[in-house]
Protein backbone atom coordinates (compact mmCIF):
# COMPACT_ATOMS: atom_id res chain seq x y z
CA UNK A 1 0.00 0.00 0.00
CA UNK A 2 1.25 3.62 -0.54
CA UNK A 3 2.90 5.86 2.16
CA UNK A 4 0.10 7.64 4.26
CA UNK A 5 1.26 11.18 6.37
CA UNK A 6 0.56 10.97 9.55
CA UNK A 7 -2.77 12.51 10.36
CA UNK A 8 -4.90 12.50 13.52
CA UNK A 9 -8.54 12.62 12.08
CA UNK A 10 -10.31 12.58 15.73
CA UNK A 11 -8.00 15.25 17.18
CA UNK A 12 -8.26 17.54 13.95
CA UNK A 13 -11.60 17.56 12.13
CA UNK A 14 -13.61 19.84 14.61
CA UNK A 15 -11.85 22.75 14.15
CA UNK A 16 -10.96 23.87 10.29
CA UNK A 17 -7.70 25.08 10.20
CA UNK A 18 -5.21 25.85 7.36
CA UNK A 19 -2.86 23.79 8.98
CA UNK A 20 -5.24 20.83 9.01
CA UNK A 21 -6.33 21.62 5.01
CA UNK A 22 -2.56 21.01 4.39
CA UNK A 23 -2.37 18.19 6.43
CA UNK A 24 -4.95 16.34 4.79
CA UNK A 25 -4.03 17.44 1.34
CA UNK A 26 -0.59 16.48 1.43
CA UNK A 27 -1.89 12.81 2.68
CA UNK A 28 -3.51 12.17 -0.70
CA UNK A 29 -0.85 13.97 -2.88
CA UNK A 30 0.66 10.86 -3.79
CA UNK A 31 -2.26 9.80 -5.72
CA UNK A 32 -1.60 12.15 -8.17
CA UNK A 33 2.00 11.04 -8.66
CA UNK A 34 1.04 7.90 -11.16
CA UNK A 35 -1.42 10.26 -13.36
CA UNK A 36 0.51 13.48 -13.16
CA UNK A 37 1.28 13.93 -17.28
CA UNK A 38 -2.49 13.56 -17.63
CA UNK A 39 -3.43 15.69 -14.13
CA UNK A 40 -0.78 18.42 -15.83
CA UNK A 41 -2.50 18.59 -19.38
CA UNK A 42 -5.95 18.84 -17.49
CA UNK A 43 -4.38 21.67 -15.54
CA UNK A 44 -2.18 23.41 -18.17
CA UNK A 45 -5.34 23.34 -20.51
CA UNK A 46 -7.69 24.24 -17.65
CA UNK A 47 -5.82 27.39 -16.96
CA UNK A 48 -4.93 28.26 -20.90
CA UNK A 49 -8.84 28.23 -21.47
CA UNK A 50 -8.97 30.79 -18.71
CA UNK A 51 -6.55 33.03 -20.21
CA UNK A 52 -7.72 32.79 -23.54
CA UNK A 53 -11.41 33.53 -22.48
CA UNK A 54 -9.72 36.81 -20.58
CA UNK A 55 -8.45 38.26 -24.08
CA UNK A 56 -12.41 37.62 -25.54
CA UNK A 57 -13.45 40.81 -23.94
CA UNK A 58 -9.94 43.09 -24.81
CA UNK A 59 -10.41 41.86 -28.86
CA UNK A 60 -13.78 43.02 -28.16
CA UNK A 61 -12.90 46.25 -26.75
CA UNK A 62 -10.42 46.85 -29.62
CA UNK A 63 -12.99 46.11 -32.16
CA UNK A 64 -15.17 48.74 -31.22
CA UNK A 65 -11.80 51.51 -30.93
CA UNK A 66 -12.17 54.20 -33.39
CA UNK A 67 -10.00 54.66 -36.46
CA UNK A 68 -10.23 50.69 -36.76
CA UNK A 69 -9.62 49.36 -40.67
CA UNK A 70 -12.15 47.37 -41.81
CA UNK A 71 -9.53 44.79 -42.38
CA UNK A 72 -8.45 44.97 -38.51
CA UNK A 73 -11.66 44.38 -37.73
CA UNK A 74 -12.09 41.26 -39.54
CA UNK A 75 -8.72 40.45 -38.31
CA UNK A 76 -9.78 40.95 -34.45
CA UNK A 77 -13.41 39.30 -35.35
CA UNK A 78 -11.16 36.17 -36.67
CA UNK A 79 -9.03 35.85 -33.52
CA UNK A 80 -11.60 36.06 -31.05
CA UNK A 81 -13.27 33.29 -33.23
CA UNK A 82 -9.87 31.19 -33.14
CA UNK A 83 -9.61 31.87 -29.27
CA UNK A 84 -13.68 30.14 -29.11
CA UNK A 85 -12.06 27.44 -30.85
CA UNK A 86 -8.95 26.97 -28.75
CA UNK A 87 -11.14 27.27 -25.44
CA UNK A 88 -13.63 24.53 -26.56
CA UNK A 89 -10.33 22.43 -27.29
CA UNK A 90 -9.59 23.41 -23.95
CA UNK A 91 -12.75 22.19 -22.21
CA UNK A 92 -12.94 19.10 -23.72
CA UNK A 93 -9.04 18.16 -22.29
CA UNK A 94 -10.11 19.21 -19.17
CA UNK A 95 -13.65 17.53 -19.59
CA UNK A 96 -12.48 13.87 -20.89
CA UNK A 97 -8.42 13.59 -18.91
CA UNK A 98 -9.54 15.40 -15.97
CA UNK A 99 -12.45 13.33 -15.23
CA UNK A 100 -10.24 10.25 -16.20
CA UNK A 101 -7.72 11.13 -13.54
CA UNK A 102 -10.37 11.24 -11.02
CA UNK A 103 -11.76 8.16 -12.22
CA UNK A 104 -7.95 5.97 -11.55
CA UNK A 105 -7.40 7.96 -8.22
CA UNK A 106 -10.67 6.96 -6.99
CA UNK A 107 -9.92 3.08 -8.31
CA UNK A 108 -6.39 3.13 -6.60
CA UNK A 109 -8.10 4.79 -3.38
CA UNK A 110 -10.05 1.95 -3.42
CA UNK A 111 -7.36 -0.45 -4.13
CA UNK A 112 -5.66 0.89 -0.87
CA UNK A 113 -8.68 0.88 1.33
CA UNK A 114 -10.01 -2.11 0.13
CA UNK A 115 -6.22 -4.21 0.64
CA UNK A 116 -5.99 -2.35 3.95
CA UNK A 117 -9.01 -3.65 4.42
CA UNK A 118 -8.34 -7.05 4.08
CA UNK A 119 -5.35 -6.67 6.25
CA UNK A 120 -7.28 -6.00 9.57
CA UNK A 121 -7.53 -8.27 11.86
CA UNK A 122 -11.14 -9.69 13.22
CA UNK A 123 -11.55 -7.17 16.19
CA UNK A 124 -12.04 -4.22 13.29
CA UNK A 125 -15.04 -6.36 11.76
CA UNK A 126 -16.24 -7.25 14.69
CA UNK A 127 -17.22 -3.40 15.76
CA UNK A 128 -17.91 -1.93 12.86
CA UNK A 129 -21.32 -2.37 10.49
CA UNK A 130 -21.02 -3.81 6.83
CA UNK A 131 -22.82 -0.93 5.58
CA UNK A 132 -20.82 1.67 7.20
CA UNK A 133 -17.68 -0.37 5.38
CA UNK A 134 -19.68 -0.04 1.50
CA UNK A 135 -19.92 3.71 2.07
CA UNK A 136 -16.70 4.79 2.94
CA UNK A 137 -15.89 2.25 -0.51
CA UNK A 138 -18.08 3.66 -3.03
CA UNK A 139 -20.04 7.27 -1.95
CA UNK A 140 -17.28 8.72 0.04
CA UNK A 141 -14.24 7.46 -2.75
CA UNK A 142 -16.53 9.03 -5.07
CA UNK A 143 -16.39 12.36 -3.56
CA UNK A 144 -12.99 12.40 -3.03
CA UNK A 145 -12.57 11.80 -6.44
CA UNK A 146 -14.57 14.48 -7.28
CA UNK A 147 -12.64 17.29 -4.86
CA UNK A 148 -9.11 15.80 -6.21
CA UNK A 149 -10.02 16.39 -10.39
CA UNK A 150 -12.27 19.82 -10.13
CA UNK A 151 -10.23 21.35 -7.24
CA UNK A 152 -7.04 22.39 -8.81
CA UNK A 153 -8.48 23.14 -11.85
CA UNK A 154 -11.50 25.24 -10.62
CA UNK A 155 -8.82 27.12 -8.16
CA UNK A 156 -6.20 27.95 -10.26
CA UNK A 157 -8.64 28.85 -13.23
CA UNK A 158 -10.65 30.86 -10.91
CA UNK A 159 -7.89 32.56 -9.74
CA UNK A 160 -6.24 33.81 -13.32
CA UNK A 161 -9.43 35.02 -14.85
CA UNK A 162 -9.97 37.09 -11.35
CA UNK A 163 -6.40 38.59 -11.53
CA UNK A 164 -6.19 39.12 -15.29
CA UNK A 165 -9.68 40.64 -15.43
CA UNK A 166 -8.59 42.68 -12.43
CA UNK A 167 -5.54 43.90 -14.00
CA UNK A 168 -7.46 44.74 -17.58
CA UNK A 169 -9.68 46.76 -15.74
CA UNK A 170 -7.09 49.01 -13.45
CA UNK A 171 -5.22 49.62 -17.04
CA UNK A 172 -8.72 51.05 -18.80
CA UNK A 173 -10.16 52.69 -15.55
CA UNK A 174 -8.66 52.51 -12.53
CA UNK A 175 -11.45 54.51 -10.42
CA UNK A 176 -14.27 52.71 -12.00
CA UNK A 177 -12.32 49.25 -10.77
CA UNK A 178 -11.64 50.23 -6.99
CA UNK A 179 -15.09 51.32 -7.12
CA UNK A 180 -16.54 47.74 -7.94
CA UNK A 181 -14.10 46.03 -5.75
CA UNK A 182 -16.00 47.02 -2.93
CA UNK A 183 -18.45 44.71 -2.00
CA UNK A 184 -15.36 41.73 -2.63
CA UNK A 185 -14.71 41.90 1.25
CA UNK A 186 -18.27 41.57 2.32
CA UNK A 187 -18.83 38.19 -0.32
CA UNK A 188 -15.76 36.91 1.27
CA UNK A 189 -17.03 37.52 5.01
CA UNK A 190 -20.44 36.09 4.02
CA UNK A 191 -18.52 32.83 2.61
CA UNK A 192 -16.36 32.35 5.82
CA UNK A 193 -19.73 32.22 8.30
CA UNK A 194 -20.82 29.41 6.97
CA UNK A 195 -17.66 27.06 6.23
CA UNK A 196 -18.15 25.32 9.68
CA UNK A 197 -21.29 24.59 9.38
CA UNK A 198 -21.45 23.11 5.76
CA UNK A 199 -18.59 20.40 6.69
CA UNK A 200 -20.36 19.32 9.61
CA UNK A 201 -23.38 19.00 8.21
CA UNK A 202 -22.15 17.09 5.68
CA UNK A 203 -20.03 14.95 7.79
CA UNK A 204 -23.23 14.05 9.31
CA UNK A 205 -25.04 13.34 6.48
CA UNK A 206 -22.11 10.87 5.55
CA UNK A 207 -22.47 9.22 8.88
CA UNK A 208 -26.46 8.89 8.41
CA UNK A 209 -26.26 7.38 4.66
CA UNK A 210 -23.74 5.21 6.13
CA UNK A 211 -26.14 4.00 8.72
CA UNK A 212 -28.82 4.07 5.98
CA UNK A 213 -27.21 1.70 4.37
CA UNK A 214 -26.57 -0.73 7.66
CA UNK A 215 -30.17 -0.78 7.88
CA UNK A 216 -31.02 -1.39 4.28
CA UNK A 217 -27.94 -4.42 4.07
CA UNK A 218 -29.54 -5.88 8.03
CA UNK A 219 -33.06 -6.20 6.49
CA UNK A 220 -32.29 -7.89 2.95
CA UNK A 221 -29.54 -10.67 4.12
CA UNK A 222 -32.23 -11.54 6.76
CA UNK A 223 -35.06 -11.35 4.87
CA UNK A 224 -36.23 -14.79 5.40
CA UNK A 225 -36.42 -14.30 9.05
CA UNK A 226 -38.10 -11.27 8.60
CA UNK A 227 -41.21 -13.15 6.69
CA UNK A 228 -40.84 -16.07 8.69
CA UNK A 229 -41.40 -13.94 12.13
CA UNK A 230 -43.76 -11.82 10.28
CA UNK A 231 -41.54 -8.82 11.19
CA UNK A 232 -42.09 -6.40 8.03
CA UNK A 233 -43.39 -3.68 9.83
CA UNK A 234 -41.19 -4.01 12.31
CA UNK A 235 -38.50 -3.75 9.67
CA UNK A 236 -40.68 -1.04 7.59
CA UNK A 237 -40.73 0.99 11.17
CA UNK A 238 -36.64 0.78 11.86
CA UNK A 239 -35.98 1.89 8.17
CA UNK A 240 -38.49 4.54 8.37
CA UNK A 241 -36.81 5.79 11.71
CA UNK A 242 -33.19 5.93 9.99
CA UNK A 243 -34.31 7.39 6.94
CA UNK A 244 -36.48 10.35 8.74
CA UNK A 245 -33.11 11.09 10.79
CA UNK A 246 -30.74 10.96 7.38
CA UNK A 247 -34.00 13.35 5.83
CA UNK A 248 -33.51 15.92 8.60
CA UNK A 249 -30.27 15.93 8.57
CA UNK A 250 -30.13 16.84 4.48
CA UNK A 251 -32.72 19.28 5.54
CA UNK A 252 -30.81 21.18 7.86
CA UNK A 253 -27.51 21.18 5.45
CA UNK A 254 -29.94 22.45 2.43
CA UNK A 255 -30.52 25.74 5.27
CA UNK A 256 -27.44 26.80 5.21
CA UNK A 257 -26.62 26.10 1.87
CA UNK A 258 -29.71 27.72 0.83
CA UNK A 259 -28.53 31.00 3.23
CA UNK A 260 -25.03 30.53 2.11
CA UNK A 261 -25.77 30.55 -1.57
CA UNK A 262 -28.74 33.36 -1.42
CA UNK A 263 -26.64 36.04 0.29
CA UNK A 264 -23.59 34.93 -2.14
CA UNK A 265 -26.66 35.97 -5.19
CA UNK A 266 -27.64 38.80 -3.45
CA UNK A 267 -24.31 40.33 -3.37
CA UNK A 268 -23.12 39.44 -6.88
CA UNK A 269 -26.59 41.00 -8.14
CA UNK A 270 -25.89 43.98 -5.61
CA UNK A 271 -22.09 43.96 -7.56
CA UNK A 272 -23.92 44.16 -11.15
CA UNK A 273 -25.85 47.39 -9.75
CA UNK A 274 -22.87 48.89 -8.15
CA UNK A 275 -21.05 48.60 -11.29
CA UNK A 276 -23.91 50.15 -13.16
CA UNK A 277 -24.58 53.14 -10.93
CA UNK A 278 -21.05 53.87 -10.79
CA UNK A 279 -20.69 53.50 -14.47
CA UNK A 280 -23.32 56.11 -15.25
CA UNK A 281 -22.33 58.32 -13.18
CA UNK A 282 -18.63 58.28 -14.48
CA UNK A 283 -19.78 58.72 -17.89
CA UNK A 284 -22.08 61.41 -16.71
CA UNK A 285 -19.41 63.25 -15.54
CA UNK A 286 -16.96 62.42 -18.44
CA UNK A 287 -14.71 59.60 -16.29
CA UNK A 288 -15.68 56.56 -18.58
CA UNK A 289 -16.69 56.29 -22.24
CA UNK A 290 -19.41 54.13 -22.89
CA UNK A 291 -16.67 51.36 -24.34
CA UNK A 292 -14.94 51.06 -21.37
CA UNK A 293 -18.17 50.26 -19.37
CA UNK A 294 -19.07 47.78 -21.75
CA UNK A 295 -15.88 46.39 -21.88
CA UNK A 296 -15.82 46.47 -17.90
CA UNK A 297 -19.67 45.08 -18.03
CA UNK A 298 -17.97 42.11 -19.75
CA UNK A 299 -14.88 41.58 -17.76
CA UNK A 300 -17.10 42.11 -14.36
CA UNK A 301 -18.70 38.92 -15.57
CA UNK A 302 -15.24 37.03 -15.60
CA UNK A 303 -14.71 38.18 -12.08
CA UNK A 304 -18.15 36.99 -10.05
CA UNK A 305 -17.68 33.69 -12.41
CA UNK A 306 -14.41 33.24 -10.58
CA UNK A 307 -16.25 34.12 -7.32
CA UNK A 308 -18.99 31.37 -8.14
CA UNK A 309 -16.20 28.90 -9.05
CA UNK A 310 -14.45 29.04 -6.14
CA UNK A 311 -18.29 29.11 -3.89
CA UNK A 312 -18.69 25.85 -6.15
CA UNK A 313 -15.48 24.14 -5.23
CA UNK A 314 -15.78 25.60 -1.21
CA UNK A 315 -18.91 23.10 -0.96
CA UNK A 316 -16.84 20.49 -2.99
CA UNK A 317 -14.17 21.08 -0.62
CA UNK A 318 -16.13 20.43 2.47
CA UNK A 319 -17.44 17.60 1.03
CA UNK A 320 -14.54 15.67 -0.02
CA UNK A 321 -12.85 16.64 3.23
CA UNK A 322 -15.59 15.38 5.14
CA UNK A 323 -15.59 11.89 2.79
CA UNK A 324 -11.54 11.96 3.21
CA UNK A 325 -12.00 11.85 6.66
CA UNK A 326 -13.91 8.78 6.80
CA UNK A 327 -11.99 7.04 3.94
CA UNK A 328 -8.64 8.22 6.15
CA UNK A 329 -10.00 6.69 9.52
CA UNK A 330 -10.42 3.67 7.98
CA UNK A 331 -6.48 3.69 7.01
CA UNK A 332 -5.62 5.08 10.05
CA UNK A 333 -6.84 1.41 11.88
CA UNK A 334 -3.90 -0.89 12.99
CA UNK A 335 -4.52 -4.74 12.83
CA UNK A 336 -4.23 -6.08 16.44
CA UNK A 337 -3.09 -8.89 14.93
CA UNK A 338 0.76 -8.45 12.23
CA UNK A 339 3.67 -10.56 11.67
CA UNK A 340 6.33 -9.58 13.63
CA UNK A 341 9.90 -8.68 12.27
CA UNK A 342 11.54 -11.37 10.61
CA UNK A 343 8.94 -13.81 11.13
CA UNK A 344 9.26 -17.34 10.74
CA UNK A 345 7.72 -19.04 7.26
CA UNK A 346 9.37 -22.07 6.80
CA UNK A 347 9.43 -24.29 3.79
CA UNK A 348 8.28 -27.46 4.86
CA UNK A 349 4.58 -28.13 6.20
CA UNK A 350 3.84 -27.62 9.94
CA UNK A 351 3.58 -31.00 11.78
CA UNK A 352 1.17 -30.11 13.91
CA UNK A 353 1.63 -30.15 17.70
CA UNK A 354 -0.62 -27.88 19.41
CA UNK A 355 0.05 -26.65 23.30
CA UNK A 356 -1.75 -23.48 25.04
CA UNK A 357 0.40 -22.65 28.24
CA UNK A 358 -1.76 -20.54 30.28
CA UNK A 359 -3.60 -18.69 27.82
CA UNK A 360 -6.59 -16.15 28.93
CA UNK A 361 -8.23 -13.84 26.38
CA UNK A 362 -11.09 -11.09 26.51
CA UNK A 363 -12.83 -9.07 23.46
CA UNK A 364 -13.38 -6.35 25.29
CA UNK A 365 -9.90 -6.20 27.79
CA UNK A 366 -12.24 -6.45 30.83
CA UNK A 367 -14.15 -9.66 31.01
CA UNK A 368 -11.82 -12.82 30.29
CA UNK A 369 -13.62 -15.13 27.80
CA UNK A 370 -10.74 -17.59 28.34
CA UNK A 371 -9.35 -18.21 31.87
CA UNK A 372 -5.65 -19.86 31.99
CA UNK A 373 -6.06 -22.58 29.76
CA UNK A 374 -3.59 -25.29 29.58
CA UNK A 375 -3.70 -28.24 26.74
CA UNK A 376 -1.43 -29.82 24.11
CA UNK A 377 -2.70 -32.25 21.69
CA UNK A 378 0.24 -34.40 19.98
CA UNK A 379 0.97 -34.40 15.89
CA UNK A 380 -1.77 -36.13 13.57
CA UNK A 381 -3.88 -36.73 17.01
CA UNK A 382 -7.85 -36.19 17.09
CA UNK A 383 -8.92 -34.06 19.76
CA UNK A 384 -12.53 -32.46 20.70
CA UNK A 385 -13.34 -29.23 22.72
CA UNK A 386 -16.88 -29.87 24.73
CA UNK A 387 -19.09 -27.83 26.98
CA UNK A 388 -22.50 -25.87 26.61
CA UNK A 389 -22.76 -22.68 24.71
CA UNK A 390 -20.90 -19.87 25.54
CA UNK A 391 -18.05 -21.91 27.28
CA UNK A 392 -15.06 -20.76 25.24
CA UNK A 393 -14.40 -23.05 23.21
CA UNK A 394 -14.92 -21.47 19.25
CA UNK A 395 -12.73 -18.75 20.76
CA UNK A 396 -10.01 -20.91 22.10
CA UNK A 397 -10.23 -22.88 18.27
CA UNK A 398 -9.66 -19.02 16.53
CA UNK A 399 -6.78 -18.43 19.17
CA UNK A 400 -4.55 -21.27 17.18
CA UNK A 401 -4.63 -19.85 13.20
CA UNK A 402 -4.61 -15.73 15.14
CA UNK A 403 -7.69 -14.95 14.66
CA UNK A 404 -7.09 -12.79 17.99
CA UNK A 405 -3.69 -12.95 19.72
CA UNK A 406 -4.22 -14.44 23.46
CA UNK A 407 -4.13 -11.86 26.09
CA UNK A 408 -1.80 -14.19 28.55
CA UNK A 409 0.32 -17.05 27.57
CA UNK A 410 0.75 -18.84 24.32
CA UNK A 411 -0.06 -21.05 21.85
CA UNK A 412 2.65 -22.96 20.50
CA UNK A 413 2.70 -24.85 17.12
CA UNK A 414 5.14 -27.61 16.78
CA UNK A 415 6.74 -25.88 20.25
CA UNK A 416 6.83 -22.70 18.25
CA UNK A 417 4.87 -19.40 19.84
CA UNK A 418 2.25 -18.82 16.96
CA UNK A 419 3.37 -15.21 17.02
CA UNK A 420 6.50 -16.17 16.01
CA UNK A 421 5.30 -17.78 12.60
CA UNK A 422 4.11 -15.43 9.12
CA UNK A 423 0.38 -15.18 9.48
CA UNK A 424 0.66 -16.22 5.49
CA UNK A 425 2.23 -19.84 6.87
CA UNK A 426 0.35 -20.02 9.76
CA UNK A 427 -3.14 -20.14 8.39
CA UNK A 428 -1.91 -22.06 5.37
CA UNK A 429 -1.25 -24.93 7.59
CA UNK A 430 -4.67 -24.78 8.92
CA UNK A 431 -8.08 -25.95 7.88
CA UNK A 432 -11.10 -24.34 9.00
CA UNK A 433 -14.94 -25.74 8.73
CA UNK A 434 -17.39 -23.85 10.33
CA UNK A 435 -20.95 -24.72 11.46
CA UNK A 436 -22.29 -22.13 8.90
CA UNK A 437 -19.55 -22.53 5.79
CA UNK A 438 -19.47 -19.13 3.82
CA UNK A 439 -20.06 -19.77 0.00
CA UNK A 440 -19.37 -16.99 -2.29
CA UNK A 441 -22.02 -15.83 -4.56
CA UNK A 442 -20.06 -17.63 -7.79
CA UNK A 443 -19.36 -21.03 -9.08
CA UNK A 444 -19.36 -24.54 -7.54
CA UNK A 445 -15.69 -24.67 -9.03
CA UNK A 446 -14.42 -21.39 -8.06
CA UNK A 447 -15.67 -22.31 -4.32
CA UNK A 448 -13.80 -25.15 -4.29
CA UNK A 449 -11.02 -23.94 -5.93
CA UNK A 450 -10.41 -20.86 -2.80
CA UNK A 451 -8.52 -23.74 -1.06
CA UNK A 452 -5.72 -23.68 -3.93
CA UNK A 453 -6.67 -21.65 -6.97
CA UNK A 454 -4.05 -23.11 -9.38
CA UNK A 455 -5.30 -26.98 -8.39
CA UNK A 456 -5.69 -29.60 -11.31
CA UNK A 457 -8.80 -30.21 -12.79
CA UNK A 458 -8.42 -33.63 -10.83
CA UNK A 459 -6.98 -32.25 -7.85
CA UNK A 460 -10.69 -30.58 -7.81
CA UNK A 461 -12.34 -33.49 -8.81
CA UNK A 462 -10.94 -35.95 -6.47
CA UNK A 463 -11.37 -33.13 -3.63
CA UNK A 464 -15.53 -33.42 -4.61
CA UNK A 465 -15.03 -36.98 -4.20
CA UNK A 466 -13.39 -37.27 -1.23
CA UNK A 467 -15.97 -34.24 0.03
CA UNK A 468 -18.93 -37.14 -1.01
CA UNK A 469 -20.32 -34.01 -3.32
CA UNK A 470 -19.15 -34.85 -6.41
CA UNK A 471 -22.40 -37.08 -7.28
CA UNK A 472 -24.45 -34.57 -6.40
CA UNK A 473 -22.34 -31.74 -8.71
CA UNK A 474 -22.54 -34.00 -11.59
CA UNK A 475 -26.28 -34.28 -11.36
CA UNK A 476 -26.99 -30.81 -11.61
CA UNK A 477 -27.34 -28.74 -15.38
CA UNK A 478 -24.43 -26.99 -15.43
CA UNK A 479 -21.94 -29.31 -12.91
CA UNK A 480 -19.13 -27.34 -11.59
CA UNK A 481 -20.52 -24.14 -13.01
CA UNK A 482 -23.39 -24.01 -11.26
CA UNK A 483 -24.03 -20.87 -9.26
CA UNK A 484 -24.36 -21.16 -5.36
CA UNK A 485 -26.41 -18.11 -4.71
CA UNK A 486 -25.81 -15.68 -2.19
CA UNK A 487 -24.23 -17.12 0.83
CA UNK A 488 -24.70 -20.25 -1.19
CA UNK A 489 -28.43 -19.79 -0.74
CA UNK A 490 -29.36 -22.04 -3.44
CA UNK A 491 -27.74 -25.01 -1.69
CA UNK A 492 -29.03 -27.27 1.50
CA UNK A 493 -26.85 -26.98 4.68
CA UNK A 494 -25.38 -30.40 3.64
CA UNK A 495 -24.15 -29.44 0.17
CA UNK A 496 -22.62 -26.35 1.50
CA UNK A 497 -20.95 -27.88 4.50
CA UNK A 498 -19.50 -30.91 2.25
CA UNK A 499 -18.36 -27.72 -0.63
CA UNK A 500 -16.46 -26.40 2.26
CA UNK A 501 -14.87 -29.67 3.34
CA UNK A 502 -13.73 -30.04 -0.16
CA UNK A 503 -12.04 -26.48 -0.32
CA UNK A 504 -10.10 -28.06 2.62
CA UNK A 505 -9.29 -31.21 0.92
CA UNK A 506 -7.93 -29.19 -1.92
CA UNK A 507 -5.94 -27.18 0.75
CA UNK A 508 -4.57 -30.11 2.14
CA UNK A 509 -3.38 -28.40 5.24
CA UNK A 510 -1.73 -30.62 8.23
CA UNK A 511 -4.05 -28.68 11.29
CA UNK A 512 -7.92 -29.30 10.94
CA UNK A 513 -10.29 -27.07 13.14
CA UNK A 514 -13.88 -28.43 12.65
CA UNK A 515 -16.56 -26.22 14.84
CA UNK A 516 -19.78 -27.49 14.86
CA UNK A 517 -19.33 -28.75 11.59
CA UNK A 518 -22.30 -31.29 11.46
CA UNK A 519 -25.02 -29.58 14.62
CA UNK A 520 -27.19 -28.29 11.84
CA UNK A 521 -27.81 -31.01 9.73
CA UNK A 522 -30.10 -33.94 8.95
CA UNK A 523 -29.34 -37.66 9.45
CA UNK A 524 -28.40 -38.13 5.85
CA UNK A 525 -26.40 -35.17 5.76
CA UNK A 526 -24.39 -35.72 9.10
CA UNK A 527 -23.48 -39.16 7.69
CA UNK A 528 -22.06 -37.99 4.36
CA UNK A 529 -20.35 -35.06 6.09
CA UNK A 530 -18.99 -37.58 8.96
CA UNK A 531 -17.71 -39.86 6.58
CA UNK A 532 -16.09 -36.81 4.38
CA UNK A 533 -14.28 -35.52 8.14
CA UNK A 534 -12.82 -39.35 8.93
CA UNK A 535 -11.26 -39.55 5.25
CA UNK A 536 -9.69 -35.99 6.06
CA UNK A 537 -8.86 -36.17 9.60
CA UNK A 538 -6.54 -39.08 8.30
CA UNK A 539 -2.68 -38.54 9.76
CA UNK A 540 -3.84 -34.56 9.94
CA UNK A 541 -4.03 -33.14 13.86
CA UNK A 542 -7.76 -32.28 14.14
CA UNK A 543 -9.85 -30.32 16.83
CA UNK A 544 -13.16 -30.65 16.55
CA UNK A 545 -16.05 -28.35 18.24
CA UNK A 546 -18.98 -30.34 18.86
CA UNK A 547 -22.53 -30.91 21.13
CA UNK A 548 -23.25 -33.53 19.85
CA UNK A 549 -21.60 -36.60 21.42
CA UNK A 550 -21.77 -39.18 18.12
CA UNK A 551 -18.99 -36.51 16.59
CA UNK A 552 -16.74 -36.90 19.25
CA UNK A 553 -16.40 -40.30 21.14
CA UNK A 554 -13.90 -41.31 18.62
CA UNK A 555 -11.65 -38.35 19.58
CA UNK A 556 -8.43 -39.79 21.56
CA UNK A 557 -8.28 -36.77 24.00
CA UNK A 558 -11.62 -34.66 25.02
CA UNK A 559 -11.25 -31.07 27.11
CA UNK A 560 -13.96 -30.55 28.53
CA UNK A 561 -15.01 -26.76 29.02
CA UNK A 562 -16.96 -24.69 31.48
CA UNK A 563 -17.03 -20.43 31.45
CA UNK A 564 -14.02 -20.16 30.25
CA UNK A 565 -12.06 -22.72 32.33
CA UNK A 566 -10.95 -26.38 31.43
CA UNK A 567 -11.83 -28.40 34.10
CA UNK A 568 -11.80 -31.86 32.38
CA UNK A 569 -9.62 -33.58 29.93
CA UNK A 570 -9.24 -37.55 28.91
CA UNK A 571 -10.79 -39.80 26.43
CA UNK A 572 -14.66 -40.45 26.20
CA UNK A 573 -14.08 -43.69 28.30
CA UNK A 574 -11.81 -42.00 31.18
CA UNK A 575 -14.41 -39.23 31.47
CA UNK A 576 -17.19 -40.93 32.36
CA UNK A 577 -16.04 -42.83 35.17
CA UNK A 578 -15.92 -39.64 36.65
CA UNK A 579 -18.74 -40.10 39.26
CA UNK A 580 -19.43 -36.09 39.55
CA UNK A 581 -18.05 -35.18 36.15
CA UNK A 582 -19.63 -32.27 33.98
CA UNK A 583 -18.52 -34.62 31.22
CA UNK A 584 -20.64 -37.15 32.71
CA UNK A 585 -22.86 -34.73 33.45
CA UNK A 586 -23.37 -33.14 30.24
CA UNK A 587 -23.34 -36.86 28.81
CA UNK A 588 -26.26 -37.80 31.02
CA UNK A 589 -28.48 -34.47 29.97
CA UNK A 590 -27.76 -35.23 26.08
CA UNK A 591 -26.55 -31.78 25.78
CA UNK A 592 -24.41 -32.43 22.81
Amino acid sequence: MRPFHDLDVEKDKKPLTWAYVRRVLGSFVHYYRPQRGLFFLSLFCSVAGAGMQMLIPLLVYRSFQEGNSLKLIYLLIGGIFLLMCAIAACNYICTRYGHIVGVRMEAAMRDDLFSHLQSLSFNYFDKTKTGHIMSRITNDLSMIAELAHHGPEDVLAALIMFLTGLAVMLALNPFLTLVTIIPMPFICMWASRFQGKMRSGFRESRKKIADLNSQVENSIQGIREVKSFTQEKQEIGKFKSVNASFRKIRETLFGTMASFHSGMRFFMDGYSLLFVVVGVILNHYGKATLLEIMTFFMYSKYITMPLFRLLDFTEQFHQGLTAYERFYEVLQEKSSVHDKENALAPVSPARGEIEFRNVSFSYNGTDEVLKNITLKIPAGVTAALVGESGAGKTTAAALIPRFYDAGKGEILLDGIDVRDYSLEYLRRNIGIVRQSPFLFDTSIRENILFGKPDASEEEMVQAAKNANIYDFIMSLPDKFESKVGEHGILLSGGQKQRISIARVFLKNPPVLIFDEATSALDNQSEELVREAVERLCGGRTTLIIAHRLSTVKHAKILFCMKNGLLVEQGTHEELLKKPDGYYKLLYEMHSF
